[in-house]
């Protein structure tokens, strides 16, 4: 720790007072890193590349005025960033912020109109592929974001063979489930739980991304499925972007199958019995 405060302190140009143990992240301890003047988050790992493709995430969506936190420095060990301090602001203004900033967010396409991003990006521990080789929603949906995730679930022992099966029959089927023409590629956080959206006075803040271009109702599934906002937010975001009609009937029940594989994964048992209820639903 003696050589990584002084590398820091060189990256913040500070003295460095103290690094003191925050909290346990999905990939390695989290720090608060205080100077004089200030105080920073570090994220640690083993060495990879996960800290340095959070970095450049938070980088990527910086570029469209959208607040995440600053980025001082990365390497395959650790991510230095600034601290947002959060305050309580009330639960219809957060509604709102969280509104505005999404709107900005799934605002944002890109010049090819393909579905993925520019390089592979991250969700929890694991890797999302990103190959933008895919016009087609439903293709990506399923080719890039179900079934290597259910892939994982079932290497793990989380889901049986008939389940992988039954996936399999909702992605050849998305295209008869799903108005294709309709959607078009909108830059996702990816991972939006209520942990990931700090609030102050100034405004909401985005954390952890796991982004990629997809359609925005995947962002709001999510949302729905940890019940992060209730009706304020949705009556706010659909005033920029009016929800689709199949939106809580057809959309949510299929785009809560990706994050509910993710969190199998990761948590077993509680998330492969919601599984199997939203296969249900779909009557698969």
């Amino acid at each position: 720790m003696e050589y990584l405060q002084a590398e820091l302190s060189q990256c913040l140009n500070q003295e460095i007072c103290s690094i003191d143990f925050f909290s346990q992240g999905q990939i390695g301890d989290i720090y608060k890193v205080n100077t004089a003047n200030n105080t920073y988050i570090l994220k640690t790992s083993q060495p990879s590349d996960r800290l340095q493709i959070e970095a450049e995430m938070l980088i990527d969506i910086k570029k469209y005025k959208i607040a995440v936190p600053e980025v001082h420095a990365s390497s395959e060990t650790y991510l230095l960033m600034d601290l947002i301090e959060e305050q309580s602001i009330g639960t219809e203004a957060e509604a709102l912020a969280a509104a505005r900033v999404l709107t900005d967010l799934h605002s944002v396409t890109n010049e090819n109109r393909m579905y993925g991003y520019y390089y592979d990006t991250t969700i929890a521990s694991f890797v999302q592929k990103n190959e933008q080789t895919q016009y087609n929603w439903g293709l990506f949906l399923g080719q890039m974001r179900i079934m290597p995730m259910a892939q994982v679930c079932y290497d793990k022992g989380q889901i049986s063979h008939e389940t992988v099966s039954r996936l399999e029959r909702v992605c050849r089927d998305l295209y008869k489930r799903i108005d294709m023409s309709k959607i078009t590629p909108s830059l996702l956080h990816g991972d939006l739980w209520i942990g990931n959206i700090l609030f102050n006075m100034n405004s909401a803040t985005l954390i952890d991304p796991a982004l990629y271009f997809g359609d925005r109702e995947m962002e709001l599934a999510f949302i729905v499925m940890f019940h992060t906002f209730g009706k304020r937010f949705f009556d706010a975001y659909n005033e920029v972007h009016p929800l689709s009609r199949d939106f809580y009937e057809t959309k949510v029940p299929l785009y809560q199958i990706y994050p509910l594989l993710v969190h199998t994964a990761l948590y077993g048992s509680t998330y492969r019995g919601e599984l199997e209820q939203v296969l249900k639903r779909l009557k698969v």
